[in-house]
């Protein structure tokens, strides 16, 4: 049935249902235990009277042979009431004294025994419903009757009445309880369970398409805050995987087409010459192109694996001004095409605990970005600090204040002028490769048209 499945099929109708099955269990244990005490309550209290008029008229026949019958006159049998009855019998049989108010009916003589009163649910001589307690008790030796069995009874109909009046009371007051009980528990499990359900809907909204949308887990209980936060953290990181994904894909497609274009247009043009010196630069524009694309895949890839935190960092004791000078080296003949000068204000040593070859990474690309842009015969400054702070600082007259949000953008390009060919992806490097040592790059425009590009937050080793 579909309540079962929606019950049985959802964490709160699951806690209700436990809940309130607890509930019912725990009430009829209690009103089963209630009933036993208030039974054995209003019983006992009757019968410890019974008993109590059973051995008071068993001394008076046990001092009175003969005369068994004057009980009638004892206060308690008097009445007409059909409250109280009792009977005598002798070791025959014969019965020496009955109530009156039995109407000359017997008692049912059941078994006695001497040692113990014995309790008998019975009906009266009247044909209402009774209790009787009866007992033999001895009498001298010379006595005929050998033995005196007293039988006392009292109606119980009055018991009973009360008995069933607290009964219903009991079940009515519990089938209520139950009833509110019930009540209580699901709100109480709905309340509990509502950022549960929120974090259910947040989950449930998370397009993978769009953008990524933070998971409501306000008002977690401590138990699922773990959870919720790892789920979070899988969903971003999911989310953020599928949009590298795509925008890898988007940026291959993009980037490749053209300089693939180019390629085979130049091999195509190349087949059709039969000149040995237009064949051999032919082949050199095809190898200037494979080149480029080799530095967009290397870069594609190279962001795919920063991003994604394939490539985690080892930090180790680096000399930032040692990689500094070096990387400046091995752009001495792109600065020397281009009529570059690069000056250099490094200390001898700046110690830093980073990773080795992201810093190294860091450096080539920020020094490559400003030799690529650089206007031909401009300057290049780097400096540096003992506490890891350094700047590149080049000449971009084409940049505009407008121009720097957008640095660090995939495939961004400015026209420079001077016939360089770069993919656009040298600053977004630089930017993944500094959040993934924690550090801050800057990018900021002077007003004589200088990019100045700052990096700070190294953790320091100098003494």
């Amino acid at each position: 049935m579909w309540w079962r499945k929606r019950l049985l099929g959802s964490l709160g109708g699951r806690l209700i249902l436990s809940l309130s099955a607890g509930i019912v269990i725990a009430l009829a244990i209690w009103l089963f235990v209630y009933h036993i005490l208030v039974r054995n309550e209003l019983y006992g209290s009757f019968d410890e009277t019974l008993v109590a008029r059973m051995r008071s008229l068993a001394a008076y026949a046990v001092q009175n042979p003969g005369a068994e019958g004057i009980a009638e006159f004892m206060p308690e049998f008097r009445t007409q009431q059909h409250e109280n009855y009792f009977q005598i019998w002798d070791a025959a049989g014969r019965v020496l004294a009955r109530a009156e108010s039995g109407g000359g009916k017997d008692l049912p003589r059941e078994v006695a025994v001497m040692s113990r009163p014995t309790f008998y649910d019975t009906d009266m001589p009247d044909g209402h419903r009774g209790r009787m307690v009866i007992q033999n008790f001895p009498v001298p030796e010379d006595d005929p009757r050998q033995v005196v069995t007293v039988a006392m009874a009292g109606e119980i109909s009055t018991l009973e009445e009360l008995e069933q009046r607290l009964h219903l009371f009991l079940f009515v007051s519990s089938a209520a309880t139950v009833v509110v009980a019930v009540w209580i528990a699901a709100v109480s499990v709905r309340r509990s369970l509502a950022p549960v359900d929120r974090l259910s809907r947040s989950v449930s909204a998370i397009d993978v398409d769009g953008p990524y949308a933070e998971l409501d887990i306000s008002g977690l209980p401590s138990e699922l805050k773990p959870v919720a936060g790892k789920i979070q953290v899988m969903t971003r990181q999911l989310i953020d995987a599928v949009a590298r994904e795509r925008r890898f894909a988007r940026n291959v497609a993009h980037e490749l087409r053209t300089p693939l274009a180019e390629a085979r247009m130049l091999a195509e043009v190349g087949t059709m010459t039969g000149d040995c010196d237009q064949a051999r630069s032919t082949l050199e524009e095809i190898g200037r192109t494979t080149q480029e694309l080799e530095q967009i895949v290397e870069s594609l890839l190279s962001l795919s694996r920063y991003e994604s935190g394939i490539q985690k960092p080892e930090p180790e004791p680096v000399d930032l001004a040692t990689e500094i000078r070096r990387e400046a080296n091995l752009l001495e003949a792109a600065r020397e095409t281009r009529g570059l000068t690069l000056d250099l204000d490094v200390p001898n040593e700046v110690w830093v605990h980073t990773d080795a070859a992201l810093a190294k990474r860091l450096l080539a690309n920020l020094l490559g970005n400003a030799v690529a842009h650089a206007p031909k015969g401009s300057r290049i400054r780097v400096t540096a600090t003992r506490d890891g702070r350094f700047d590149v600082v080049n000449a971009a007259p084409q940049l505009t204040p407008e121009d720097l949000p957008r640095l660090g953008e995939r495939f961004f390009r400015i026209h420079t002028g001077h016939g360089s060919s770069h993919a656009g992806l040298g600053l977004s490097l630089a930017r993944a490769i500094a959040r993934i040592l924690d550090l801050r790059l800057d990018l900021s425009l002077t007003e004589d048209r200088h990019l100045v590009a700052r990096v700070d937050g190294f953790r320091s080793l100098q003494a």
